[in-house]
């Protein structure tokens, strides 16, 4: 009975996860990415990996990040994955809390995590939405 229970809190939370994250839209204009929607966003992180192994990270201490392809010299052609992670201002209890040594300034409260990821392409150092293209991920046409 236990692990059913467990089992629809789990369903539960991802649910209002995924609610969360359907606030917050991708948007891929004038050679940048951002992302639109939400609030109450602190220390976010956005990593972007793609082709010949680059890698970078964006942050903001409030609100979201932007990408910039200018900022990071010639993309090549290809697929790049993004993760933008950050706290929202949502504060949850902690129900089960332990000594972190802080003492007096310990706090009974965490900020609700919050995660989006995503795709988009490169093609002639053109970012477009992965959505845009015709073709499969390799280039290949799909059946």
């Amino acid at each position: 009975m236990r692990s059913k229970i467990y089992g629809l809190a789990l369903v539960a939370s991802l649910a209002m996860a995924g609610a969360a994250a359907a606030e917050v839209e991708e948007r891929i204009q004038n050679g940048a990415l951002s992302f639109s929607g939400g609030n109450g966003f602190t220390n976010a992180v956005l990593t972007i990996t793609g082709p010949g192994e680059f890698e970078t990270e964006e942050t903001a201490s409030r609100g979201l990040p932007v990408f910039r392809a200018q900022n990071s010299g010639r993309l090549l052609d290809g697929l790049y994955q993004y993760s933008l992670v950050a706290a929202t201002d949502e504060k949850l209890v902690i129900k089960n809390k332990i000594d972190n040594g802080r003492g007096a300034a310990a706090r009974d409260f965490t900020y609700k995590p919050f995660a989006k990821y995503g795709a988009f392409l490169v093609s002639k150092g053109t970012i477009m939405p992965a959505d845009d293209v015709a073709g499969g991920a390799d280039g290949d046409a799909v059946e």
